[in-house]
């Protein structure tokens, strides 16, 4: 686990050396010039601990693991908001950096709403799949069933009967399961594409006029909206479900 970003400002070596200087001004020359070094100091700190990039590589790297076949999709949609705040971090042109600002917060608020739905669904994913590896309904109905027919009192095949009404609804219950993740697979794995598609619109913004690039930014929010949009109603569907 990395540090925190406040943690890495406080550590920083020009901060370090600015705080070395001031306690060594206040000691040894004028010790009223020791509360101005410190408000500068203290700026310094505030200044590398907001860093964005300092603070999405925190985030990035102190997420808990995933379920497989979410983890390999979320990372990809994750490398695609790198990639576009990386391609503007290296813009020398600050207005087209102000431009894609919009799309790159709408760009962070829609994988952190994914990675929420990734961490709530892999519990249910873990559990779906020890009990597929635990359970055999197909030889546990035929047993029932053949019970119930050979049950030499009513009590018995009422008993019986309930046994195989419960292991029915058991199946129902873990392939419902089942097609729920599966379906947030896949609207993971289209989210990630729609987002590849994004990345390659912005990269193409290099070196064109900041007002013309402004123009277009309407068009990409709309289509991260819309992706946030497929998750939300997602997330209305999971509540709504009898499987949670």
């Amino acid at each position: 686990m990395t540090r925190s970003p406040l943690l890495t400002a406080l550590f920083h070596p020009v901060n370090l050396s600015m705080l070395g200087l001031t306690m060594a001004a206040g000691l040894c020359s004028a010790w009223w010039l020791a509360p101005f070094g410190f408000v500068f100091w203290l700026g310094m700190v505030f200044m590398v601990a907001r860093d964005p990039g300092l603070q999405m590589t925190f985030s990035r790297q102190n997420r808990q693991p995933l379920a497989q076949r979410f983890q390999t999709r979320f990372d990809r949609l994750d490398r695609a908001r790198f990639s576009i705040f990386n391609a503007m971090a290296q813009s020398p042109n600050p207005a087209l950096r102000k431009a894609v600002e919009p799309v790159q917060d709408a760009l962070d608020d829609l994988v952190d709403h994914a990675y929420q739905l990734c961490l709530r669904l892999t519990a249910m994913d873990n559990n779906y799949s020890i009990q597929l590896v635990s359970s055999n309904f197909d030889d546990e109905i035929a047993k029932m069933q053949k019970n119930v027919e050979t049950a030499q009192d009513e009590n018995s095949k009422n008993e019986f009967k309930a046994a195989l009404l419960s292991i029915q609804a058991r199946q129902t219950q873990l392939k419902a399961v089942g097609a729920l993740l599966a379906r947030y697979e896949a609207q993971l794995t289209g989210t990630s594409s729609a987002v590849d598609g994004l990345v390659t619109k912005v990269v193409s913004f290099q070196g064109r006029d900041a007002k013309l690039v402004s123009e277009k930014i309407p068009e990409l929010l709309q289509g991260i909206q819309t992706e946030q949009n497929e998750l939300k109603q997602f997330d209305a569907d999971l509540e709504k479900s009898s499987l949670i």
